[in-house]
């Protein structure tokens, strides 16, 4: 064999011999990977995946337990109240844990054990006490639930200690949540599209044992517009709550310059007053009456304010309302009054810093197709921004001139 022949042989078997131990530790590699797989899996294992259980109802119940295992294993309650449908068996599983009633008249606490091998893990359940002698049905959600032409996702929530059912009596409303069920809930539904062309209206009703509690829908038709978030029972819209001689404030929160006048009614010399008499008010029975004049302070407003609650940072809303003004004869009005929202209460006397450029109204003149506003309602919208971390707002009416309006029917509308 020459040199060039032997040279070639010893580099070719090189080539094969690595190639051969390559392969060789790559086969050792994965069965060394086998054997770590198998330790694993045969490591023993058991764990909970069931979640500890607070509050549980006065009924009890059946709560299903779930956990994973690779041995076998046993399952026990420590408590007589608390039953199991199986208490032993192998592998991962489901096992129901039966609740009976709680009538010790305290809160009570049991655990479910399962042990296998040498692991043991433990669920803990808690069972709050009511006393159900008495049915007791309150909801706690007001009514009416007022809602746009959309319509969407709403929800009602209750108080009660026995067994309930609920029910709509319009098709239109339907429940995503069971329609039965035990002790305190939150029931939640969906109201559909309005596509009629009147406001429509529904009642949800819960019964327990007995006892009956009702919830008004009422939903606008697309004509209306948005929501008005002052027709509540902790706002007043229309006035229709206050009668000459009864209160001041109306409905939410008020205030103005002239605090003597505030809340005296009947007199001549009243800053604020409602009245059913002449004029007309837009709708309902009463409207607001403003003295805002020039050279009687005693007896007269510079400003007024009323505080808004609840509001979203970051979005748009419309304030609006409707009014009048008496006839030019009876009183000469001049100048305006300025309309602003503003969210720091320094800023109400003089209306500074509002959150969008403010508006005027007053008295308005008879013209050719205009109806003076001594004749006819005229409308007053004002829409502004809330600003980022703010939830209330003062809208203020600020006297620039000698102005004395009837207001009514206010309204505030989230813009979408």
């Amino acid at each position: 064999m020459n040199k060039y022949i032997l040279y070639h042989w010893i580099i070719d078997t090189l080539k094969k011999t690595s190639v051969c131990m390559g392969l060789l530790l790559i086969s050792i590699g994965f069965l060394q990977s086998c054997d770590g797989d198998d330790e694993v899996k045969n490591k023993p294992t058991l764990y909970i995946i069931t979640e500890n259980i607070g509050g549980l109802s006065t009924y009890g119940g059946t709560i299903p337990v779930e956990f994973l295992c690779n041995l076998d294993w046993t399952a026990s309650s420590e408590v007589s109240w608390i039953t199991l449908d199986e208490t032993s068996g192998s592998q991962s599983g489901v096992i129901h844990a039966k609740v009976t009633k709680n009538e010790e008249e305290v809160e009570r606490t049991g655990i479910i054990k399962i042990v296998a091998g040498e692991l043991q893990k433990i669920l803990h359940i808690s069972q709050k006490y009511r006393d159900t002698s008495i049915p007791q049905l309150d909801i706690t959600t007001k009514s009416p639930i007022k809602l746009a032409f959309e319509g969407g996702n709403q929800s009602i929530s209750f108080v009660c200690n026995v067994g309930w059912e609920v029910s709509a009596d319009v098709d239109w409303i339907t429940f995503t949540d069971p329609l039965s069920g035990l002790e305190d809930g939150t029931l939640n539904f969906v109201v559909e599209k309005n596509e009629e062309d009147e406001v429509r209206e529904g009642k949800i009703s819960i019964v327990a044992q007995g006892i009956v509690k009702t919830v008004d829908i009422i939903q606008q038709t697309k004509a209306m517009g948005g929501v008005n978030l002052l027709d509540t029972p902790e706002e007043d819209y229309s006035f229709e709550r206050i009668t000459t001689n009864k209160y001041w404030p109306a409905l939410g929160e008020w205030g103005g310059s002239n605090t003597e006048g505030i809340g005296k009614f009947g007199a001549s010399a009243t800053a604020i007053r409602v009245s059913a008499g002449s004029p007309s008010p837009h709708t309902g029975n009463s409207y607001l009456f403003l003295r805002m004049r020039d050279g009687e302070q005693a007896n007269s407003l510079d400003w007024l304010w009323r505080k808004l609650n609840g509001l979203i940072p970051g979005k748009s809303y419309t304030f609006s309302f409707w009014y009048k003004t008496p006839p030019e004869k009876d009183m000469v009005q001049t100048g305006n009054i300025r309309l602003g929202a503003v969210v720091d209460v320094a800023d109400i006397s003089t209306l500074s810093n509002p959150l969008a450029p403010e508006v005027t109204f007053g008295y308005v003149a008879a013209s050719d197709g205009v109806l003076s506003s001594s004749d006819e309602h005229k409308k007053v919208s004002y829409t502004f921004t809330m600003p980022a971390g703010k939830t209330e707002v003062y809208i203020v009416w600020r006297r620039n001139g000698h102005q004395q309006p009837f207001l009514d029917d206010m309204s505030l509308v989230l813009n979408p």
